[in-house]
């Protein structure tokens, strides 16, 4: 017969014995995951810097001759811009989750935040310094050609992401390689 408030019948020791037994978990240490999501968001910004300028360098340039010839392809060379910037920031991107994950061993929710904030801050940060590196140059090619830098006209010649699409890019590559990571040490730790 068992209790009416609900305790096991008698003799059923085990799983049902009270008090239940606490659930053996990791706990998680908000203090430094707090530091490892700071310091890998500052990781990233960096990344991102060095990334703006590899794409500057990798990327198609417009032509202003063929802009002064007003050509019809002239503007093809801002869709390429765009495919490069995803390019660079997703191999970049899973270069420094790689190397991340591998620093902090055992991802956990900073890092998640590094990795998913970061990364796109890194994103923004590789446009902003593709747009500056190249600005000069956008400037000086109008000049050359004698086109007015005002606004709107060095607007539309900018060296920057218009597709703003690809930004996402690189978070994206990066918590996927976290998870990667995550699979591999609950297999690990599952032996």
């Amino acid at each position: 017969m068992s209790d009416p408030v609900g305790a096991p019948p008698y003799g059923v020791s085990g799983h049902w014995a009270w008090p239940a037994q606490p659930i053996r978990s990791d706990p998680v240490n908000w203090q430094s995951e707090a530091v490892i999501a700071v310091v890998g968001t500052l990781f990233l910004a960096i990344a991102g810097a060095v990334a703006g300028l590899w794409w500057d360098a990798a990327a198609p340039k417009l032509s202003y001759r063929a802009l002064a010839a007003s050509a019809d392809a002239t503007f093809h060379p801002q869709l390429g811009a765009d495919a490069w910037f995803l390019l660079v920031t997703v191999v970049v991107g899973f270069v420094s989750a790689v190397v991340f994950c591998l620093a902090v061993r055992r991802p956990g929710p900073g890092t998640a935040i590094a990795l998913g904030a970061g990364g796109l801050l890194a994103s923004f940060v590789a446009d902003r310094v593709g747009f500056v590196a190249e600005r000069h140059a956008a400037v000086t090619g109008l000049h050359a050609f004698g086109f007015p830098t005002t606004g709107d006209v060095v607007a539309q010649v900018d060296f920057r992401v218009r597709a703003l699409g690809v930004v996402v890019g690189w978070p994206l590559v990066a918590l996927a390689v976290m998870g990667i990571f995550i699979g591999i040490d609950a297999l690990l730790r599952r032996d």
